[in-house]
């Protein structure tokens, strides 16, 4: 059996349990695919840690040419969608522990079964350790989706929406990065060269996340914000260009990256004004919060 087909077939039963958590919870659809966006943010930040600058197991679904990039898409199947996914439905759903305890327990079985297949190898991981995470997050995740759906916080809405950001942000930087090869940002730490670019452009775009944030949350109605944070980062990308720190495929892709930012804050404002306005207002500041 190719090794690509047991992280298709978690992509597509995913894909179909969220749009049937969705569909069944139409009054607060926005809210799911939010809160599906913020989970997906939490998790790639834990990635970040433990898989790229930990390297805490490997995957392989034999789909791209590059090891690390694939194993890479292995760990986006995880992330962002079946770990997302299930804690996602669970939640909404508002299922009982023992529906809790069956899902966790098949969450082992499949780690299980993709070791057993030689898909996923653990470095240092232990299949125990997701089971550990996996209950904790879906602890904390219940609290926090309660205090979206009641209490809506301006500490709540940031992080909620920077989390979000981050995951749009992210996917994008790797498509345009790790898989087409645009530009690339690599910091000199580690041995393999795809890994080195994942980590460069994951702190940048972590830093370039907070500042959409700000500007979507505190600044939403005033587009002088958007245009000064666009040529802000632009001034930024200039300048590693010529210390040669960011390498761009042509000259050209020097445009790329600053319209990859307009074009998130744009949605970001869009998202904020259209499915966030239920939030109520007089909880913003015109400073972050601390």
């Amino acid at each position: 059996m190719p090794n690509w087909i047991p992280f298709a077939a978690i992509t597509v039963f995913s894909i179909f349990l969220m749009a049937y958590t969705v569909l069944k919870n139409r009054d607060k659809s926005h809210m799911i695919v939010i809160f599906w966006l913020f989970i997906c943010g939490l998790a790639f930040l834990f990635e970040f840690i433990i898989f790229v600058l930990f390297k805490s197991y490997e995957y392989d679904p034999g789909i791209l040419a590059n090891e690390y990039n694939d194993s890479v898409l292995g760990s986006l199947v995880s992330q962002a969608f079946a770990v997302p996914v299930a804690i996602t439905f669970v939640v909404v759903t508002h299922l009982r522990i023992r529906w809790i305890i069956l899902i966790i327990g098949l969450f082992f079985l499949i780690e299980t079964l993709f070791i057993y297949l030689d898909v996923y190898v653990h470095i240092w991981w232990r299949t125990i350790f997701t089971t550990f995470f996996l209950i904790l997050t879906v602890i904390l995740s219940k609290i926090w989706w309660k205090h979206m759906d009641n209490n809506r916080s301006r500490y709540i809405n940031f992080t909620t929406l920077f989390f979000a950001m981050l995951t749009l942000a992210q996917s994008g930087g790797w498509f345009f990065s790790s898989l087409l090869s645009l530009y690339e940002l690599p910091i000199y730490a580690f041995p393999e060269e795809a890994r080195n670019n994942i980590t460069g452009n994951f702190v940048y775009l972590f830093f370039t996340t907070y500042l959409y944030t700000l500007v979507i949350y505190f600044r939403n109605t005033e587009l002088s914000f958007t245009i000064m944070t666009v040529a802000f980062l632009s001034f930024i990308e200039i300048a590693m260009v010529n210390q040669g720190i960011l390498f761009l495929k042509a000259p050209v892709y020097i445009f790329l990256l600053p319209a990859f930012h307009l074009l998130l804050i744009q949605t970001g404002r869009h998202v904020y004004s259209r499915y966030f306005k239920v939030y109520p207002k007089s909880a913003q500041k015109k400073t972050a919060p601390s």
